[in-house]
């Protein structure tokens, strides 16, 4: 149940930025993502917003305290009080979610996870946004992921597609056409 109303609160919200604002759907993702790692790394205020037995009032004033305390866009902040009023902000998170998804579809955004054992360069950050560009035909998004178990090479995730230039992968394919090569 929280999935479609996620999504249907995720479109209007999206709708609206686009109508209102179309210059600052930019900001208001990034917006967005900021509350998103705060209320993670605080679950207990979606818990306590999430609870029946706190009254709506109080619900509100306290949205109304972080909305004034940090800053909060008007729109960012009408929907914050409107989840809380009606007991929803368990679904922030998917609301960011397809918020992003709506932006990127709309902006021709495609987002990869890019998995190495060290930090990306410039130019090979630039070098992956240009042929995954060419892949995908829209602008990339790159997040990086660090894992020391990546002896070297990329790992690139796009949607379900894996793209595995790690060393490891080509290591074991090695190993595999050795084993068959020797029975």
């Amino acid at each position: 149940m929280n999935d479609k109303a996620e999504k249907v609160y995720a479109e209007a919200f999206f709708e609206l930025c686009t109508e209102q604002c179309p210059d600052k759907a930019e900001d208001i993702l990034s917006e967005l993502d900021a509350l998103n790692a705060i209320f993670t790394e605080n679950p207990g205020f979606i818990k306590i917003m999430s609870a029946p037995t706190v009254p709506v009032e109080e619900k509100t004033a306290l949205t109304k305290e972080i909305i004034t305390a940090g800053g909060v866009s008007e729109l960012t902040g009408n929907l914050l009080c409107v989840l809380a009023e009606r007991g929803r902000m368990n679904c922030f998170s998917g609301i960011v979610k397809n918020f992003r998804a709506m932006y990127n579809e709309h902006f021709g955004i495609a987002e990869i996870t890019v998995t190495t054992k060290f930090p990306l360069t410039d130019k090979l950050r630039a070098d992956i946004a240009a042929k995954m560009g060419e892949v995908t035909g829209k602008k990339i998004s790159i997040k990086e992921k660090i894992d020391p178990s990546v002896i070297g090479g990329i790992i690139i995730d796009h949607g379900s597609a894996r793209y595995d230039g790690s060393i490891r992968t080509r290591l074991n394919a090695l190993k595999d056409n050795l084993a068959e090569v020797i029975s």
